[in-house]
């Protein structure tokens, strides 16, 4: 077979890496992916070089003889680009650009969440800034969530422990152009105090297998300070979830979600990211995506011991209830995800991204069959890979418990250095 996946990042890199891995797999392309992708032992193709539109895509798929397409990124879909490949005949995971909506829209996901009864945060939906402070204002509580409607890279949410911080989030949001334009609708949540956990479903429509769980770190600095990030590390599966918890997931929030959405019309086939809220009071979804997360790929796909290729061909082929069970097989290991990111990221404290910085590994960096290195914001200069922006890589180590899984990853980000590298100290700390 031959695959091409959509995106550039250390997902989309280690999605490659999974899929390539198959024995029904001949060829991976990448497009556009990134030089880093190219080491490695297996036949991974990024095309960085390229230039495709939609169409382009189209006409590579069928010049190509793709059997699959995989896609990484939410834009992609929210665009349609899974519409366009399925008009032209084309296999691809991924769900429709209605469905995609539920990570397109935060006013459409919580619309759905009612409509599922699933257990969510009180919100109120605002178009109006005045509105939006009078809400604020006006609430009987303190803390809050502002988020903004539309994707915004994993920057579009700030938690706000005062009213005076949540003023300042809508303000920013629908005035000051936080993230470069300003946002025309917001949400405002109750704040929920608990533990964050994602737990990833691949569906085909209808039915659905769970590939597991993940506790990602979004804020840029140790202890949970600073900007929120498109992830800092990431570790897996969840520590905290029971079996009990796993089945709730699967039948009071995935099942009815996939119910919804197909009673509707715009049935969901792809991944489907539900990003949690354990409480005291029970589980709450905070959101979903319509994609596999970046970085929880990088520790999800290292612990699945099946070939992963069977289940993306039937998943995109509404064929899932063929495997008759409703999660992946996983390994009895721990893994720890360490990003390194550019001076300035994520570039909102009013510091420019930095790129353009040399990437030196230490010759003694040899990676064990359970160390990968996922490449992200790289190019290459004559010999050199340097930085491009953003999140530059991430360390993945695999290992019978999470303490030496920590040491592992850590011992090898101490190989890889850049000028201006930032990096927590503290992803899994104290996890057991």
């Amino acid at each position: 077979m031959k695959i091409l996946i959509l995106g550039s990042g250390g997902r989309e890199h280690a999605i490659a890496h999974k899929v390539s891995q198959s024995l029904m797999v001949d060829k991976v392309f990448v497009y556009p992916g990134n030089p880093g992708m190219c080491s490695g032992k297996f036949s991974i193709e990024p095309l960085y070089d390229q230039k495709f539109s939609h169409q382009d895509l189209v006409h590579f798929c069928k010049n190509k003889n793709v059997d699959l397409t995989i896609v990484g990124p939410e834009a992609y879909l929210t665009e349609g680009i899974v519409d366009l490949f399925k008009e032209n005949n084309l296999l691809i995971l991924g769900p429709s650009k209605s469905a995609s909506m539920l990570e397109g829209s935060k006013v459409f996901a919580k619309e759905i969440m009612m409509k599922a009864k699933v257990p969510t945060a009180y919100y109120g939906e605002f178009d109006s800034i005045a509105k939006a402070l009078e809400y604020v204002e006006q609430s009987a509580n303190e803390k809050m969530v502002v988020k903004c409607n539309g994707l915004a890279q994993g920057k579009g949410v700030i938690v706000c422990s005062t009213k005076s911080e949540a003023k300042s989030a809508v303000v920013s949001f629908m005035q000051d152009r936080l993230l470069g334009f300003n946002e025309e609708q917001i949400i405002i949540e109750d704040f929920i105090e608990g533990r964050e956990v994602s737990v990833f479903a691949l569906c085909d429509g209808e039915n659905f297998i769970t590939l597991g769980s993940a506790c990602d770190h979004k804020r840029l600095r140790d202890g949970d300070l600073g900007p929120n990030t498109g992830g800092m590390g990431t570790y897996a599966p969840c520590p905290f979830l029971s079996k009990d918890d796993l089945d709730f997931i699967n039948n009071s929030i995935f099942s009815p979600v996939l119910k919804t959405m197909k009673d509707l019309g715009c049935s969901f086939s792809g991944i489907l990211f539900a990003g949690l809220m354990k409480t005291a009071e029970g589980i709450y979804v905070l959101e979903f995506n319509v994609r596999l997360g970046d970085p929880e790929t990088q520790v999800l796909l290292p612990l699945i011991s099946e070939d992963i290729v069977p289940l993306f061909l039937a998943a995109a082929r509404g064929e899932l209830s063929s495997f008759n069970k409703c999660s992946v097989s996983i390994k009895e290991l721990k893994a720890v995800h360490v990003v390194l990111a550019s001076h300035g990221y994520p570039g909102t404290e009013g510091v420019s991204v930095r790129s353009g910085d040399i990437i030196n590994i230490n010759k003694k960096f040899n990676l064990s069959d359970n160390d990968f290195v996922y490449f992200s914001g790289v190019k290459k200069i004559q010999d050199d890979f340097v930085t491009s922006g953003g999140r530059v890589l991430g360390v993945t180590a695999v290992a019978e418990n999470f303490p030496l899984a920590r040491s592992h990853a850590y011992e090898n980000c101490e190989l890889i250095h850049f000028d201006g590298v930032q990096k927590r100290s503290d992803i899994a700390k104290g996890v057991k």
